[in-house]
């Protein structure tokens, strides 16, 4: 079985690491795996460490400039690679490629099939709505994802959450969309626990995301006032990540008088050694298509505290695996970080659960085996 990947990509996020997991482990499987890269002078630009890294792994690589909007030059350029590579599928991630492959399929001859993933929706409607479906309007983003998936062979999701979302707006049908669940081989980051360099406060608290408004970093920012108030000096919170937001989140910090409790740390390569000499990871997204940092946590075995929203309680259960909050009580979310940090002993039962559900489920075999039957299935 050949394969060729396709995505629109500029920085190395979800998807990308995704990408960076699953293909190793298909052509493990002895599926034949190629990327076709595409990209815009404005983000990215040609090459990049996302693709050095692809190289490394052996897989062999392609590149097209897409510009800002599709044209009949770039979709004869991207129709060439994927009708003359003898690939049994064509898979694509993200909506430009959704979009640039299913043109080629309606309106040029697409010889393979055409399959997709959905790793997420419009980081826009999600910041606001989350995957609140009765929210969903006819936006130009909601009309192109309903046009391309009507031209996929099939398609799944990386999260139950999602996939309702997706059959709940009409964006696709049931029985047209699977649903496979990310399985990441995670280094054991508990494994840096008591390394003192990665330990600021007595009182640990860590987030780790890209600095943007579906993440949720300014209710946590919020219910720090709570916490230090209970826990003085003792107490501080890291923040690992950038993004568009830093400015204002860094002003939000300084209003409530809490610089002194609130670390930013920008980006960082040692974020499971951060998360295990932490006390709790917290993550407030309004919603996650699926959430590595989740998976990244249970490593740490430190405990998580999240909204009760998709697609945290899918991948949690409270006081189980973990812990969910009302959605967006900044107050509750308060009272459950105090709650952890005053009884770290009382963790450890939730955090091996959780491991134990990070090695027997959520692990790459089981994800890339999931991968293969799909394939197989829409060949059939």
């Amino acid at each position: 079985m050949k394969i060729l990947f396709v995505q629109k990509e500029g920085g190395i996020f979800g998807a990308e690491n995704y990408q960076l997991k699953v293909i190793p482990g298909l052509m493990a499987k002895g599926v034949e795996v190629e990327f076709l890269r595409l990209y815009t002078d404005y983000q990215g630009g040609k090459g990049g460490a996302f693709i050095e890294r692809l190289n490394a792994l052996g897989v062999k690589t392609f590149e097209v400039n897409i510009g800002k909007y599709p044209t009949p030059r770039v979709l004869k350029k991207i129709k060439k690679i994927a009708n003359g590579g003898n690939y049994d599928i064509v898979h694509t991630h993200l909506i430009h490629a959704d979009l640039h492959l299913a043109l080629i399929k309606t309106f040029m001859k697409l010889e393979p099939a055409l399959v997709s993933t959905k790793h997420g929706y419009d980081n826009t409607f999600t910041s606001k709505f989350g995957f609140d479906a009765s929210k969903q309007s006819s936006t130009p983003y909601f009309l192109i994802s309903k046009w391309a998936e009507k031209r996929m062979c099939a398609s799944f999701t990386i999260s139950n959450g999602l996939r309702n979302f997706f059959i709940a707006t009409g964006l696709t049908k049931p029985e047209k969309m699977r649903l496979i669940h990310y399985g990441f081989d995670m280094p054991d980051n508990y494994l840096s626990k008591g390394k003192k360099e990665f330990k600021k406060a007595s009182k640990q608290v860590i987030i780790a995301g890209r600095l943007v408004a579906f993440k949720g970093h300014r209710f946590l920012i919020e219910a720090m006032k709570m916490v230090v108030r209970v826990f003085g000096s003792e107490v501080k919170l890291l923040i690992a990540g950038t993004g568009a937001l830093e400015a204002t989140l860094k002003e939000q910090v300084e209003i409530l008088g809490l610089s002194e409790h609130i670390d930013f740390l920008g980006y960082s390569t040692e974020v499971g050694a951060l998360m295990a000499n932490s006390d709790a990871v917290v993550v407030p997204s309004i919603s996650e298509g699926f959430g590595v940092v989740f998976l990244e946590a249970f490593s740490a075995k430190t405990p998580v505290i999240a909204w009760d929203v998709p697609a945290g309680n899918e991948l949690m259960e409270h006081g189980k695996t973990g812990y969910l909050v009302q959605p967006y009580d900044v107050t509750s979310l308060g009272q459950q970080i105090i709650s952890v940090l005053n009884d770290p002993e009382g963790q450890t039962s939730v955090t091996e659960a959780a491991y134990e559900k990070l090695k027997s489920y959520f692990n790459l075999e089981r994800m890339v085996d999931e991968t293969i039957s799909f394939y197989k299935d829409a060949l059939s």
